[in-house]
């Protein structure tokens, strides 16, 4: 079975245990650093917002062996775990006076998503673009966004400066920042995952991860009005930032102990090895200096 007949095999047999009302489609969706992905999305009778599965890697589990049967019953039970149980107006979209106070923002790399960033509006901050989505719904499961495209703000008939604004005003409010010593969110690791005989890790409290509280699309906190400044001012010294995902930074004092072109290396290795691809931010680590209030390469 080759990819293209996987997909159909899947839609139609997703399509059969919809209710009579829904809908299945795949989409071919671009995601962040040029990774391009077909998105399975069920749309249920009694909703008009559904989460997107990427069924990709299930094609690759086919070839080894793998029944299309136990593929599209996983497929089908993530839908029914993870599917948003309330309605989006499409037509508040419409005018961006009723959405303008969900309007968002994230970093994003720049040179990997010069694809993207054709289509969408954005400013481009040092190697990174920061970009705009609205935050349609939030809950435990995480976050119904929509990003913001061209077409949207040429329909809203508003520039870029004002969707900057409005994003930089309502981020630091909606997606709030907080800042964690490393240390002790890896022995919270370690407790959750009850391991036996693991100690509490005895580590200096000089690393911290700044993400936001819903620790999605964290790396952001970074240019929150005060965050950085406050946090030095805590610490006594111009800081490291490390970009660890898309989703958090990794912040420390900018000590002589700390060899810049090690933490380059250290966070490239990390790139290489223990993100995910369409996750990773940057290969390069940013400095603060607390005198300029200013980050840099």
């Amino acid at each position: 079975m080759d990819y293209e007949t996987f997909k159909e095999c899947v839609k139609e047999r997703i399509d059969k245990k919809v209710k009579k009302g829904g809908r299945v489609v795949i989409n071919h969706i671009l995601k962040n650093n040029g990774m391009e992905l077909d998105g399975l999305v069920i749309m249920e009778k009694d909703s008009n917002v559904a989460p997107t599965i990427y069924i990709n890697s299930y094609y690759e589990e086919l070839k080894m062996g793998r029944s299309i049967d136990s593929i599209v019953d996983e497929l089908f039970e993530i839908h029914k775990k993870n599917r948003l149980g309330f309605r989006f107006n499409p037509d508040l979209f419409n005018d961006y006076n009723n959405i303008k106070k969900s309007i968002v923002y994230k970093v994003i790399n720049y040179e990997k998503n010069k694809k993207l960033l054709k289509t969408i509006p954005h400013k481009r901050m040092l190697d990174l673009a920061v970009v705009y989505y609205c935050l349609i719904e939030r809950s435990n499961g995480g976050n119904a966004t929509a990003l913001i495209h061209n077409e949207h703000i040429k329909t809203w008939k508003v520039s870029e400066e004002t969707l900057h604004k409005d994003a930089v005003e309502n981020t630091p409010e909606l997606l709030q920042s907080c800042i964690k010593p490393m240390s002790q969110i890896l022995n919270k690791m370690a407790k959750e995952m009850e391991l036996e005989g693991i100690q509490p890790l005895d580590m200096e409290d000089d690393m911290y991860v700044l993400t936001n509280i819903a620790r999605i699309n964290g790396a952001a906190c970074m240019l929150y009005e005060k965050v950085l400044e406050e946090f030095a001012d805590y610490v006594n010294s111009d800081l490291y930032i490390l970009p660890s995902s898309i989703h958090e930074v990794i912040i420390l004092p900018k000590l002589e102990s700390y060899d810049k072109e090690l933490l380059v290396s250290m966070v490239r290795e990390v790139n290489s090895d223990g993100v995910c691809m369409d996750e990773i931010l940057s290969d390069n680590v940013y400095e603060y200096n607390r005198k300029d209030k200013m980050i840099t390469l």
